[in-house]
């Protein structure tokens, strides 16, 4: 068929053309069909298509596409700014490479404060009773924030952003829980802040000492030691090589009594530094929940095989660790309480299953907590592998019992780990918020610390022994059905 020009086709046929292109579209020979009717080619046809398929768009697309790119910049600003912790100015260089609208600073600023403005303002659990919390304070450009979380879930109970870390302070923290029904004459596991524990004290709450803390001068003084005897030693060979060059005899004798004298510091100080590594060594056993042998020691023994430790660190008589021995003693007062908790709890333990399953599965427990406080890779292996091998052994006991077994394992590990004896699992949230605080430049508000907050209650842990559930889930024993950024994409 030859085609030719068509100027007879008016405007209003050719609408009526593209009309009829439109709707058969998918349908098999209706755009032959058109083209057969009209005496036109089918690219004619098609010609007129495209412009009104394009125009189509436009007009579809116009009313859901503001709202479609608001979304989908929200969910780079909030993952971008509570996950990979990136300032504002970071986050708005990502959001214009990516080609997204309102990349703007302070649009994404205001878009933050809208979304921590909708954020569910009643407790964690209504009318649940938490028997241990772990508080600690972090600072910002100078002002503190007060933070307090459950120890089993690592669940942010509260976040507040003070003017100052003094007892009132702790106090006020603390009284708004008792109020919301959150804690009941809880034990409080810190630092020995002296601001943390004047608010216990104001609040009739128990303290806890921190074990890491505790110990932590003490600690110190190895190699304080060590570096002296180093020195010392150094001294003695020097004053051997200086002897060495002397030509006259009184020369000689002179720096010989000079070389004697350091050889008695050296050996002093070498004296010292041994009987101290030896009693840091027994103190620390001492500390662990098992002897040497698998047992639970009473609290009077515990308490004089300590205090006979300190007796002989006090004479070795150095004055700074005096020092130390009387602040390690002194926070030890908060401490027994501990040993008395868990040792009830072991009894009660004994009283339930069999013993040698009971005491087996409790030296495991022990090493495999060891072993999380070792960095030597080595050391850190080999107690694993204690741990194991008492699990197995455990084990053994009840050879035709397995699933009795693994619920009798379960219960006593959760047994033990229900006793908080250190505070040392708020560094875990300590350093997500300082990673936050860090691209902050001072601008911290309240509304951004329960932004934090919420995410972190609502975000899944992607490793340890809480992988692939959120501290709100462990906390009131319900799954999340959505992830936190779902939750806040809809909440806003």
């Amino acid at each position: 068929m030859k085609f030719r020009r068509r100027p007879d086709i008016d405007n209003l046929t050719r609408v009526q053309i593209a009309v009829q292109a439109f709707i058969g579209q998918g349908v098999y020979g209706e755009i032959t069909r058109i083209a057969s009717n009209y005496q036109v080619s089918r690219l004619f046809v098609y010609q007129l298509l495209w412009p009104l398929l394009l125009l189509f768009e436009l007009e579809v697309s116009a009313s859901c596409t503001r709202k479609a790119d608001i979304i989908e910049t929200d969910r780079h600003i909030l993952l971008l700014r509570l996950e990979g912790h990136c300032s504002l100015e970071r986050i708005s260089q990502i959001i214009k490479q990516l080609g997204l609208p309102f990349s703007s600073v302070g649009y994404i600023s205001q878009r933050i404060k809208s979304y921590a403005s909708v954020l569910p303002k009643e407790p964690l659990v209504p009318g649940a009773q938490i028997v241990f919390i772990i508080s600690d304070e972090i600072f910002t450009q100078g002002q503190p924030i007060l933070l307090t979380i459950e120890p089993r879930s690592l669940a942010i109970i509260k976040i507040e952003l003070a003017e100052k870390r003094d007892g009132e302070s702790w106090k006020m923290h603390w009284k708004e829980l008792v109020e919301m029904g959150l804690i009941v004459n809880p034990i409080v596991v810190s630092d020995q802040g002296s601001g943390l524990r004047k608010g216990c004290e104001l609040m009739g709450l128990t303290h806890h000492p921190d074990l890491f803390h505790l110990l932590r001068g003490l600690a110190r003084m190895t190699p304080r030691f060590y570096s002296k005897a180093i020195a010392a030693i150094t001294y003695e060979y020097e004053r051997a090589r200086v002897f060495e060059s002397g030509k006259t005899a009184d020369i000689l004798n002179k720096r010989m009594e000079l070389y004697l004298v350091a050889q008695i510091e050296a050996e002093k100080c070498i004296w010292l530094y041994d009987s101290f590594s030896y009693l840091w060594s027994e103190l620390r056993v001492a500390m662990d929940l098992l002897d040497s042998k698998g047992v639970i020691q009473d609290l009077a023994c515990r308490q004089a095989q300590v205090e006979a430790i300190l007796q002989l660190m006090r004479e070795l008589n150095d004055v700074k660790l005096d020092q130390e021995i009387k602040s390690f003693a002194t926070g030890m007062e908060g401490y027994w309480g501990y040993f008395q908790r868990i040792h009830e709890v072991y009894l009660q333990l004994l009283d339930r299953y069999p013993h040698e399953v009971v005491r087996s599965i409790t030296i495991g427990w022990q090493f495999e907590r060891q072993a999380t406080n070792i960095n030597d890779y080595g050391l850190r292996k080999r107690l694993i592998q204690e741990a194991e091998f008492n699990f197995a052994f455990a084990a053994l006991l009840m050879p035709e019992q397995h699933e009795e077994y693994e619920i009798i394992k379960k219960k006593v590990r959760e047994a033990l780990d229900s006793e908080v004896r250190s505070s040392s699992l708020v560094e875990n949230v300590n350093s997500n918020l300082r990673a936050l605080l860090e691209t902050c430049r001072g601008q911290v508000g309240q509304e951004m610390l329960d932004l934090f907050a919420y995410v972190h209650n609502h975000r899944r842990f992607l490793r340890g022994k809480r992988t692939g559930r959120a501290p709100i889930e462990i906390l009131t024993g319900k799954e999340l059905e959505k992830t936190w950024l779902e939750s806040l994409l809809e909440a806003a």
